[in-house]
């Protein structure tokens, strides 16, 4: 895509529905069913991971130089990447064939996302 301004919105609209894949799972497991998560993950990694991608060539072609972190920057990227590695024991333990349950291993990864995307977001404003 050439424009600029159509990547950066169609990558922030692939994020919303790489995050919102999980609402007619959340749905189906409060109604009592018992829905696969590998399912959902595809789609969830596709809309997160391609959303950021796009709108990171985005910001490229606006000729947004890449900044070297600051310190809040830094620990926001820490727990976002801690958040994510929350994953690798559930599925070390999915792939072995044990039983596992996702709360335990999905709420540390909610609590890490945020606090990461909040603290980014209370620098800019603060900046």
């Amino acid at each position: 895509m050439k424009n600029p301004n159509q990547l950066h919105k169609y990558g922030t609209i692939l994020l919303w529905i790489g995050v919102l894949v999980w609402v007619p799972y959340l749905a189906l497991q409060s109604a009592g069913e018992s829905p696969s998560v590998f399912a959902y993950l595809p789609f969830h990694l596709a809309g997160v991971i391609g959303g950021a991608r796009m709108r990171r060539a985005a910001n490229q072609q606006f000729g947004i130089p890449k900044k070297k972190p600051l310190g809040y920057q830094r620990i926001a990227r820490v727990l976002v990447i801690a958040s994510l590695l929350v994953w690798l024991p559930y599925f070390t333990l999915k792939f072995t064939g044990r039983p596992v349950e996702v709360q335990p291993f999905l709420t540390p990864h909610l609590i890490g996302i945020f606090s990461g995307i909040g603290l980014m977001g209370l620098g800019s404003v603060v900046q």
